[in-house]
């Protein structure tokens, strides 16, 4: 089941209220969604994905303590596990972006 449009629409105003101080972008792929960081130059960092209206973050090592008590589960068939994220816990999901601004790509 593809991601809704409302759902999409929702995580993205949750990112935008955040305030970890990036703007975000999405991209519809294949059914549902990519969500991208933009840098001060404007450069876009994929950083979140979501499915079947549930939003994940890649299980970088950076991730391991912050988000230990997250549930992991693959995003897409074939996938590696990545963690789960409530975008509606504003807090923790600043902290994601921001640890995510530190990652390089």
């Amino acid at each position: 089941m593809a991601s809704s449009v409302e759902f999409k629409d929702f995580v993205l105003e949750c990112l935008q209220n955040c305030e970890s101080g990036f703007d975000f972008k999405t991209r519809k792929m294949f059914g549902e969604y990519c969500f991208y960081m933009l840098d001060k130059s404007y450069e876009a960092k994929p950083c979140f994905l979501l499915c079947d209206d549930t939003l994940f973050v890649k299980a970088h090592k950076e991730f391991e303590s912050l988000l230990c008590e997250n549930e992991k589960a693959k995003p897409f068939e074939k996938a590696k596990l990545w963690y789960v994220l409530d975008p509606e816990n504003l807090e923790l999901l600043k902290q994601v972006v921001q640890t995510l601004a530190l990652i390089k790509a």
